[in-house]
């Protein structure tokens, strides 16, 4: 193919995609759906134990000292949780290459890439173990005493102390 051909194709399918581009409609993303709204159909499903009796968050962000800080604020029947002892069922997160940990996190949704976080900070809870748990990625259901913090310096706004796994049931 000679050069001015070469020329010519490439300059065709340039300006085809260009075309192509312009003609497409771009949308933002739908918003997504609050966690705090149980009997929305469009909710993130939360068929995991327990998940439901902490889905009443809300982050609110301001500026401190010239950086974004993000604060959850909490619904009363949360706060009311804090210090109690919460049964949860999810997914591990391990913070430690190790086969057996006392410390990991907890998904509400199932890991479907190794490589990718969880939604957020509403679907996370920090666990710290009586025993140390062995890594699955089947869903464990475990017992302790939940403690909620609206500021975290991690960004987690749960933990689950002196917790124990629970048969499946």
């Amino acid at each position: 193919m000679s050069r001015i051909a070469a020329s010519l194709l490439a300059a065709a399918l340039l300006v085809s995609g260009s075309a192509l581009a312009l003609t497409q409609e771009t949308r933002p993303a739908p918003p997504r759906p609050s966690q705090a709204e149980p009997n929305n159909p469009n909710a993130i499903p939360r068929a995991t134990l327990g998940w439901d009796k902490i889905a009443d968050v809300r982050e609110e962000q301001s500026l401190v000292k010239g950086k974004l800080r993000t604060k959850a604020v909490f619904g009363d029947a949360v706060k009311a949780l804090d210090g109690k002892e919460l049964l949860i069922g999810g997914f591990m997160i391990p913070l430690e290459q190790k086969e057996k940990t006392t410390h990991f996190l907890l998904s509400a949704l199932a890991p479907s890439c190794p490589f990718c976080p969880p939604p957020g900070s509403a679907d996370l809870v920090e666990v710290r173990t009586t025993e140390p748990v062995a890594f699955t990625y089947d869903m464990v259901n475990l017992k302790g005493t939940l403690r909620i913090s609206a500021e975290d310096e991690n960004g987690l706004y749960y933990r689950l102390e002196n917790a124990a796994t629970q048969p499946n049931s």
